[in-house]
């Protein structure tokens, strides 16, 4: 399943579009809420299984929707780390 995301520098996200893709409004929403807490984050395109940690979830990054002070490789395994540990039964 393909799921809309963005994700913030800190690993952090928030999926969008509800099974479509998402506005510019609703990508200008999130991208002002993470610049007023002075995170960067990227537009992504999500694909597989979300909520199975131990299947592959596949990133496919979009863009850069605001400035962050760390790369997208970094985001992308903080990302990672808290998926696999709010997924995990002691998560």
């Amino acid at each position: 399943m393909k799921r809309w995301m963005i994700i913030a520098e800190d690993g952090r996200h928030t999926t969008l579009g509800q099974h479509r893709s998402p506005t510019e409004e609703e990508i200008v929403q999130v991208t002002a809420s993470l610049s007023a807490d002075g995170l960067g984050g990227w537009l992504v395109l999500g694909n597989g299984d979300y909520y199975q940690s131990r299947k592959p979830f596949d990133l496919e990054k979009v863009r850069q929707v605001s400035d962050s002070r760390v790369p997208w490789e970094v985001a992308e395994t903080r990302f990672r780390d808290l998926r696999s540990r709010s997924c995990s039964p002691t998560g």
